[in-house]
């Protein structure tokens, strides 16, 4: 595999971190409402789960081109982008593009190998 080829697999630390913070927030709405809007805000949470967050694309690749050009893999099509600026938060990176109707992406620790995590960390602060 080339070494500026990342392949990416689904994130389970982005589905723990969305769980919790619903948990969160279900947790203090429950010490605030009543019992029966409560069970209406959660059955809410759900649909618009359900609705909007597993609805996006998933990307499935990244491949470095040159200088701020890179290639997206999404479900069977590829799409070149150029990149704006990129934000390290240790446990994910996230990804903007320069392009307005391109929307930043989130790279999790946990969606590729370690190794390549490094280098795309090292990548990405070259740009």
């Amino acid at each position: 595999m080339d070494k500026c080829s990342f392949q990416l697999k689904r994130s389970y630390l982005a589905l723990l971190f969305q769980l919790g913070v619903f948990c969160v927030l279900m947790t203090v709405l429950y010490q605030l409402l009543p019992l029966a809007l409560w069970c209406g805000f959660l059955l809410l949470g759900g649909w618009v789960y359900l609705m909007f967050y597993r609805k996006t694309p998933q990307i499935t690749g990244l491949d470095y081109l040159d200088g701020k050009e890179w290639t997206l893999s999404a479900s069977g099509c590829q799409s070149r982008a150029q990149i704006s600026h990129i934000i390290d938060h240790q446990a994910y990176v996230v990804v903007y593009f320069q392009h307005v109707r391109t929307k930043p992406i989130i790279v999790w620790c946990d969606q590729m190998p370690f190794r390549q995590w490094k280098s795309f960390k090292i990548l990405a602060k070259m740009i």
